[in-house]
C-alpha cells in the first residue's frame, strides 16, 4: 500500500485546531479515508504540483504494475510514457484555476491495446487556502465506450434496415398497382374479344333460328355474356377476385334491380340462398351495418 502518511498529517493539521475531542474524529476519519482510498474500484492518485506521484491506492498500482515504481515519478511518464505533460491535460487545467476538472484521456496498455479513462482531478489547499496538492480520480470507461459503439453500430443498422423496409414497401406497392393494372388490361382484352368475335356470331344465329325456343336460349347466352362483359363483372373478378362466379353474376342482376324472388326465378335458386349470396356480397364489400344499399354500393363500384 503506498505511503498516505503526508496526507493524514494534513489531515490531522486541519482537524486539530477544532473543538475537544477532535482528534479521535480525525482518526477515524483517517481510516475512514484510507478504506475509501484503497477499496475504490477506481484508480486514485495523489500528486503534488510538479506533477509527481505521492501516492497511488491499490487499484493503480494493480493498473501500472508493469511501470513500477510509481511513487516519486511524474504521472505523465508512468500512466503515458511522455517526456512532458498532456495536451489538454484537466491537471493543468485544474493547477491553473484552482478548480476542480474533468476530462476524458487515451492511454496506452500493455500488449499494444489502446484504453480511455475520465479523469477527475480535486484540489487540496491548506490553511492559508494555497493550493498543495491534487487528487487524481481515473475511471476505466474503454468497456463503456466500446459499449457504445456497439449501441451505435446497432442503431445505425436498425436505421438502414428501416429504410430498407420502407423502400420495399414502395417497390411491393408499385408492384401491386402494375399487377392490377395488368389485370384490368387483361380482363378489358377479354371483353373486347368477346364482342368482337362472339357477338357477331349470335347475330348470324338469331337469324338462322325459326323456333321460338331457340331463340329464347340464345337470348340467354346473349344475357349472360353481356354481364359477364359489363364492368361491374369486370371489376368484381379483377379488383375483387374473393368473389365467387355466383356472388358476381348475382350483382350483376342486384345492379339492374332485380329482386331476390326474380334473381331466384332466373337463376333456378331458392330465394334462401340468393339472400345468403347478398349478405356475403355485404360482408366481402365491408359494409358492415351500413344502411347503404346493397344495389347502390354496387353502383358506385360499377361506376369507378
Amino acid at each position: 500500500m503506498s505511503d498516505l502518511s503526508f496526507l493524514k498529517e494534513w489531515i490531522h493539521q486541519r482537524g486539530s485546531a477544532g473543538p475537544g475531542g477532535a482528534g479521535g474524529m480525525v482518526r477515524e476519519f483517517e481510516q475512514f479515508f484510507s478504506y475509501i482510498f484503497n477499496n475504490s474500484p477506481d484508480g486514485i492518485s495523489i500528486l503534488d504540483l510538479d506533477f509527481r506521484i505521492l501516492g497511488v491506492n491499490t487499484v493503480m498500482e494493480r493498473w501500472y504494475a508493469h511501470q513500477a515504481p510509481i511513487v516519486g515519478r511524474t504521472c505523465f511518464e508512468v500512466y503515458h510514457g511522455r517526456q512532458t505533460p498532456c495536451e489538454n491535460c484537466p491537471t493543468i487545467s485544474c493547477i491553473r484555476t484552482g478548480k476542480p476538472q474533468v476530462g476524458v484521456v487515451p492511454y496506452d496498455a500493455p500488449e499494444d491495446a489502446r484504453g480511455t479513462q475520465e479523469l477527475s482531478v480535486l484540489p487540496l489547499f491548506d490553511d492559508a487556502g494555497r493550493l498543495f496538492c491534487l487528487i487524481e480520480y481515473v475511471r476505466e470507461i474503454t468497456d463503456l465506450n466500446q459499449e457504445q459503439r456497439i449501441v451505435e453500430s446497432l442503431k445505425r443498422r436498425i436505421q438502414f434496415q428501416d429504410q430498407t423496409l420502407r423502400e420495399q414497401e414502395v417497390a411491393l406497392e408499385v408492384l401491386l398497382r402494375r399487377s392490377d393494372r395488368a389485370a384490368r388490361s387483361l380482363a378489358a382484352d377479354i371483353v373486347n374479344n368477346i364482342r368482337l368475335s362472339i357477338q357477331p356470331v349470335i347475330s348470324r344465329l338469331r337469324a338462322r333460328l325459326t323456333t321460338a325456343e331457340a331463340r329464347e336460349d340464345l337470348a340467354l347466352l346473349e344475357d349472360k355474356l353481356n354481364r359477364i362483359t359489363s364492368p361491374l363483372m369486370s371489376r368484381l373478378s379483377t379488383r375483387e377476385a374473393h368473389f365467387t362466379a355466383r356472388e358476381r353474376e348475382i350483382a350483376a342482376m342486384i345492379v339492374e334491380g332485380k329482386t331476390s324472388k326474380e334473381i331466384a326465378e332466373r337463376l333456378s335458386l331458392t330465394i334462401k340462398a340468393v339472400d345468403f349470396h347478398r349478405m356475403n356480397l355485404r360482408k366481402k364489400l365491408q359494409m358492415g351495418d351500413s344502411k347503404q344499399t346493397l344495389q347502390s354500393k354496387l353502383a358506385e363500384l360499377e361506376a369507378q
